[in-house]
């Protein structure tokens, strides 16, 4: 009984343990979400919001796109060949 106590107390006292999140009571875990601000604009005008998203997706496309081309030119791929 002795040893469990002890072992209950050294591990009360770690330095690590106020790395762990703060718990919520429970009555904030059951509420209902409540939307954020800038959510109207999507309830108001969800054409506007699909138009916005799909031109970031269209974005971020060409930009991946635009990464899958060589990051040597052709040119100084070459002189470094020719070089060795």
């Amino acid at each position: 009984m002795f040893l469990a106590a002890s072992l209950l107390a050294l591990t009360a006292c770690d330095k690590q343990a106020n790395t762990y999140p703060a718990l919520l009571p429970t009555a904030q875990v059951l509420a209902e979400p409540v939307l954020p601000t800038h959510s109207t604009d999507a309830i108001t005008s969800p054409e506007s919001v699909d138009t916005q998203a799909k031109a970031r997706a269209d974005a971020l496309r060409d930009r991946a796109q635009a990464l899958k081309k060589p990051v040597i030119d052709a040119e100084t791929r070459a002189r470094m060949q020719k070089n060795q």
